[in-house]
């Protein structure tokens, strides 16, 4: 529930500004969960730290895809994927090492102090944000930095004249409501969503999962050590064969996985110690689909325009918080069945594979700004009044 309104703050305070609010918010959360003494300030912590755990990712990931031109962005997310993969399988270390439940805060706290500093030292606020709202000096000092940073001349402020007219006019024209009113925005949300659900209940579903295929600590490090490689084919494979094939590619291998891991044979063989043919296949299963959670961010931000990136973005972000809701029951569901929960999933991957036919294609496209850009994405008919000319700030950014 909080994911919505946290990250409308992206788009109303900037992706700097809110980025550093949820690291102090997140910090402060973190020295209370570990001073906590009981099971209901446990909760109570852990649900403030559920809530801006889900508004400090898309803010960051917006703000990350927003400063990398089109050339580079799959791979630089997928790089910021493969890092938060390695923190899963570093956190079921830190789990299984730690003689105390209070000391697993230690790792965390000591990222987002690290993270605050950098953001705040390095990190300008992104010039799409600030032309969208109309800041175009601000804008442009931070394209200079920015082009610094890549050691690009800077930009001559008559060069900005003919887009901020554009931008104006549709910081005036538009808002959240976009999402709702436009059809075509309004139907990429609910495929995106449903597909952002479904691999959530995928990769958290068969991460609850765990405690049944063996050692719940090394499984976990297991699965984030298979997630690292299979992001890096995601990258390759995306930035050839597109957003829509990529993700419909990857749905169907993780189908694929869990379809054979359902033949009960496969338990009886070993492949290393106490890991089975089975625990490799659901582990693959499992990789696979935080490779296509990773490639729903690039895909939903390439779909919407500037001013609502945050929030539609959020919105998918609050489809997978059902999901992941929905994981921690496999565990009572096992005691019914093990393959109910396979059943479920293979049912929704196979609805959410075929969703997303209704997504145009994003690659090498230039990211949207406003209305009129996402409408020569959809090809659709311009709605009435000013048109601009649209600015493409990609040959600033790395």
């Amino acid at each position: 529930l909080a994911v919505a309104p946290l990250s409308s703050l992206t788009d109303a305070l900037g992706r700097k500004l809110s980025t550093e609010l949820f690291v102090v918010l997140h910090l402060v959360s973190l020295v209370l969960f570990g001073m906590s003494r009981s099971l209901y300030e446990i909760m109570i912590c852990r649900l403030l730290l559920g809530a801006l755990h889900g508004g400090i990712s898309v803010s960051i990931s917006v703000a990350f895809y927003e400063f990398t031109s089109a050339n580079t962005a799959t791979l630089n997310m997928m790089l910021s994927s493969a890092g938060f993969s390695l923190g899963g399988g570093f956190a079921g270390l830190v789990a299984m090492w730690s003689p105390h439940w209070h000391h697993t805060v230690i790792p965390p706290l000591v990222g987002f102090v690290v993270i605050g500093v950098l953001f705040h030292l390095i990190v300008p606020e992104t010039p799409h944000w600030l032309f969208a709202r109309g800041y175009e000096g601000l804008a442009i000092s931070s394209l200079n930095k920015v082009a610094g940073y890549n050691n690009i001349p800077p930009l001559v402020n008559i060069e900005l004249v003919s887009a901020t007219g554009e931008v104006n006019t549709a910081k005036k024209s538009h808002g959240t409501a976009i999402l709702w009113r436009t059809p075509f925005l309004r139907r990429s949300i609910a495929c995106l969503a449903f597909g952002w659900f479904t691999v959530s209940i995928c990769y958290y579903g068969l991460e609850f999962n765990a405690a049944s295929l063996g050692n719940e600590y090394l499984i976990m490090m297991l699965m984030g050590c298979f997630d690292f490689p299979f992001k890096l084919a995601m990258y390759w494979f995306a930035g050839r064969a597109g957003r829509q094939i990529a993700c419909q590619a990857f749905l169907g291998a993780a189908l694929a996985c869990l379809v054979l891991s359902g033949i009960s044979a496969l338990d009886e063989i070993i492949v290393y110690g106490n890991f089975t043919l089975k625990t490799i296949l659901v582990s693959c299963g499992r990789a696979f689909g935080g490779c296509v959670f990773a490639l729903f961010y690039i895909y939903t931000t390439e779909i919407l325009p500037t001013l609502v990136r945050s929030i539609g973005v959020s919105l998918c972000s609050a489809s997978a918080r059902i999901g992941s809701l929905l994981a921690p029951c496999v565990i009572l569901v096992n005691e019914i069945s093990p393959y109910i929960i396979y059943v479920f999933i293979i049912i929704c991957l196979i609805i959410a594979m075929s969703l997303l036919r209704n997504i145009p294609e994003t690659l090498g496209k230039p990211l949207p700004n406003n209305l009129e850009d996402c409408q020569k994405l959809f090809k659709t008919k311009p709605t009435r009044g000013k048109k601009g000319e649209s600015f493409d700030m990609s040959k600033f950014m790395a």
